[in-house]
C-alpha cells in the first residue's frame, strides 16, 4: 500500500515507473472560460499577465483537482515572440498563427527570451512553483516538427515532408528548417527549467500520421524529437510527448526518443498502443468535448476504458476543451480516483 502523496510526488513516480496511491490525473493546455471567469482575469490580458495565467490555470488544481499546473494557454508563444502574425482568438478560442517565413534565414532569435509572452510563462512558472510547491508545474511547449511547421507554414510542413524523403536536396532543406526550430526549442527549454518548470511538455501535433507519413516520423521526427529530449535530460528536467491523430503506427518510434511518457488522444486504442510502448509510460485518449457535453456515465466509461488499457495517468485527447465545466472535470477526476481504489 502506498502512502498519500503529494500531487508532485504521484506525477514524479509515475514518470519514473513507480508505484502510486492513485492514477494521476494530468492534462496540456488549459484556457477554460469558466475558470477564467472564475479568477477574475481578462482577454487578452491573461495571456501577457502572469497573475492571471496562473490565477487561472491553478483552479484546474484546486478545485478540480487534477495533479498538474500547466501554462501557457497556447501554441503561439514561440511564434509571436519570433514575430510571426498571430490571431488572439477570444476568451473561448485559443490563439493562432496566420503567417510564416519564406526561409529560415530571415527567423531571428536572438532576442526570444526578451519577448512579454515568453517572459509571462517563464514568470508564472515561478509564481506556481512558489504558491503551489506541490503540484506538478508543467510548460506546455511547441516541439520541434510543429514549430518548423509554424515557421515554414504549416501546408507547406507537408508538401516538403514528402519531397523530402525522395531528394536529398529537399532533406537538406528540411533540416535547416528543423536546425532552426530546435535551437529556439532548446532555449525556451533553459529557460523553463530555470525558472523552475517540474515537467516539460511538449506538443508534436504536426507530426501526426494524419499530416504527415510515418515514414516521415521516423526518418526525420524521431531524431529532432530525440534531440530535444536529451537536451531536457541534461538539465535534469523530465518531459512528455503529445502527438494528435492515431498515432499506433509511430508509437514505436515516440517510445524511441526517450520521452517520459506518451500523451494520445482518444484516436488511439489504448491497449494496443501500451503494449507497443513496452514500459514508457502512456496517458491520454479520453475524449476531451466530455467535458463539455459528456454525461457523467460517459465521463466514467471513457477513464475506466483508458485506465483499463493500461494507461498510467488519466489525461484528456488533446487540451482541456475552453467551454469545459467544473463539475465535469471534477467527474474526471473522481472517476480516476475510484479506478484507483478498485484497482490499485
Amino acid at each position: 500500500m502506498v502512502s498519500e502523496m503529494t500531487s508532485k510526488e504521484r506525477v514524479f513516480a509515475m514518470l519514473n515507473r513507480k508505484p502510486v496511491d492513485r492514477v494521476p490525473v494530468i492534462t496540456g493546455s488549459v484556457m477554460v472560460k469558466e475558470y477564467i471567469e472564475k479568477s477574475g482575469s481578462s482577454w487578452p490580458d491573461y495571456h501577457s499577465n502572469a497573475e492571471m495565467m496562473v490565477n487561472t490555470v491553478s483552479l484546474m488544481h484546486t478545485d478540480a483537482g487534477l495533479d498538474n499546473i500547466v501554462m501557457p494557454f497556447g501554441m503561439f508563444i514561440e511564434s509571436m515572440a519570433l514575430g510571426l502574425e498571430v490571431k488572439m482568438g477570444r476568451i473561448d478560442i485559443q490563439p493562432s498563427v496566420r503567417s510564416f517565413f519564406n526561409k529560415p534565414e530571415e527567423v531571428k532569435y536572438d532576442n526570444f527570451l526578451e519577448d512579454k509572452y515568453v517572459q509571462t510563462t517563464l514568470d508564472a512558472i515561478k509564481l506556481a512553483k512558489e504558491k503551489y510547491p506541490d503540484a506538478a508545474v508543467t510548460a506546455f511547449l511547441v516541439a520541434p516538427i510543429t514549430l518548423a511547421g509554424d515557421l515554414m507554414g504549416a501546408e507547406n510542413l507537408s508538401m516538403l515532408s514528402i519531397k523530402c524523403l525522395q531528394k536529398e536536396k529537399q532533406m537538406q532543406k528540411m533540416k535547416d528548417w528543423i536546425s532552426i526550430a530546435l535551437e529556439i526549442n532548446k532555449i525556451y527549454a533553459e529557460a523553463c527549467v530555470e525558472a523552475g518548470a517540474d515537467i516539460l511538455y511538449y506538443s508534436d501535433a504536426s507530426a501526426s500520421p494524419n499530416l504527415v507519413m510515418p515514414e516521415f516520423y521516423y526518418q526525420v521526427a524521431v531524431p529532432a524529437e530525440k534531440e530535444i529530449g536529451d537536451f531536457v535530460h541534461h538539465l535534469g528536467c523530465p518531459w512528455e510527448l503529445h502527438i494528435c491523430g492515431d498515432t499506433v503506427p509511430i508509437i514505436e518510434g515516440m517510445a524511441s526518443t526517450g520521452a517520459d511518457c506518451l500523451s494520445v488522444e482518444q484516436a488511439v486504442n489504448m491497449e494496443e498502443a501500451t503494449k507497443i510502448a513496452g514500459d514508457v509510460p502512456v496517458v491520454g485518449n479520453v475524449t476531451p468535448l466530455l467535458m463539455v457535453e459528456g454525461t457523467e456515465a460517459q465521463i466514467i466509461e471513457e477513464t475506466r476504458k483508458g485506465l483499463d488499457g493500461g494507461a498510467k495517468a488519466s489525461m484528456l485527447g488533446c487540451g482541456t476543451p475552453p467551454l469545459s465545466s467544473s463539475d465535469k472535470l471534477k467527474t474526471w477526476v473522481k472517476a480516476a480516483a475510484d479506478w484507483s481504489a478498485d484497482k490499485l
